[in-house]
């Protein structure tokens, strides 16, 4: 049994970047020998193991033969006789296919070293057009790996995949993850278009102002949200989008031009009010959020931090809060107009 750094975390050594995370290959060992020396098997039919202490995930040298559509419609074949490079020619493109042992040497058997200073992604094998999720890593990889292009060659695979039909077994979870991970989600849909599969991304929207903000992950996919999906709902449906990434996504559609454009006036509060309302103020992590986005697009953000915290600091006194809920809604309706019109006449004095 000998084991071995993959993947990522070997790349990344070698670009000067730090490993996100390291995986490992098993040669020479069983589901057995593993689960004796305490590893728990991820799946009951998927050959990786996680590590009992570290929790890093180790992966029985396999290959892989197509028996069905997308990435999954694959047989594997873990026997222990695998050797570590038949292990590495199953993988994507050339620069993930290197491997270092324990004493810190590399096996890099397609000349991934090579590439890696070349700045190019290459695949691996002919294998590379059996998976149509590679096509997603490959706009992934070059999003994310300043300088990279993909190799003329690797885009005849590309075309293959394109070509076979492939495309529509990607599933909306998976497209949602390449998305996540991708460090400009932006980037990440000119290399689909570049690649001409942009179709995959459902409501896609070319925009001329489509530009990333260098964001955090919720604000900038968020952003892109609002900026390049025509329909939020269908495209977070398919995609499995979590709620947070929707939900700010939808409050940029709904308020951010009314933000942007607005220009303080004291003959319009019922105006003002009816933006602050649409905000739903409740929600403070999100109006943050919100905020962080449209800061730079108009110099008002302050004078309606300012508004909202003074609405949200009103009470009603005791009295008032023993009245009948009409009458309720009505004393706290003309208070925030009051704190609203006062707010506005002393931004405008000042």
């Amino acid at each position: 049994m000998k084991v071995y750094l993959v993947g990522g975390a070997v790349r990344d050594k070698l670009l000067g970047l730090e490993p996100k995370e390291k995986d490992w290959v098993v040669v020479g060992s069983s589901p057995q020998e593993m689960l004796a020396r305490g590893f728990k098997q991820v799946g009951k039919d998927f050959p990786v193991f996680i590590h009992p202490k570290t929790g890093e995930e180790y992966a029985l040298a396999r290959t892989e033969r197509k028996s069905g559509h997308g990435y999954t419609g694959f047989n594997f074949n873990t026997n222990s006789s695998i050797s570590l490079e038949e292990d590495l020619e199953r993988r994507d493109f050339t620069i993930n296919a290197i491997a270092q042992d324990d004493n810190g040497n590399l096996i890099d058997p397609f000349n991934g070293q090579l590439d890696i200073k070349k700045k190019q992604l290459r695949h691996v094998s002919t294998a590379f057009s059996e998976d149509p999720l590679r096509v997603l890593r490959a706009a992934r990889f070059k999003t994310n790996l300043s300088g990279f292009d993909i190799a003329k060659e690797t885009t005849n695979e590309i075309d293959k995949i394109k070509d076979s039909g492939e495309l529509q077994y990607l599933t909306g979870e998976r497209i949602w993850l390449e998305l996540y991970k991708s460090n400009n989600p932006f980037e990440f849909l000119r290399n689909l278009e570049n690649l001409n599969i942009d179709y995959i991304i459902p409501g896609y929207n070319k925009s001329p102002d489509c530009f990333n903000k260098n964001l955090n992950k919720l604000l900038n996919i968020s952003l892109f949200m609002h900026k390049c999906i025509k329909e939020i709902d269908s495209f977070c449906s398919k995609l499995k989008v979590p709620n947070e990434y929707k939900d700010l996504a939808k409050l940029l559609n709904k308020s951010s031009d009314e933000i942007i454009d607005y220009i303080p006036d004291e003959k319009n509060i019922s105006h003002l009010l009816l933006i602050i309302k649409n905000l739903d103020i409740r929600k403070s992590e999100r109006l943050e959020n919100f905020f962080s986005i449209i800061s730079g697009n108009t110099k008002y953000i302050d004078f309606f931090k300012e508004l909202i915290k003074k609405i949200k600091l009103y009470k009603l006194n005791e009295v008032d809060s023993k009245k009948t809920g009409k009458e309720i809604q009505q004393i706290i309706q003309d208070a925030h107009y009051n704190i609203a019109s006062e707010h506005t006449k002393g931004f405008l004095e000042n």
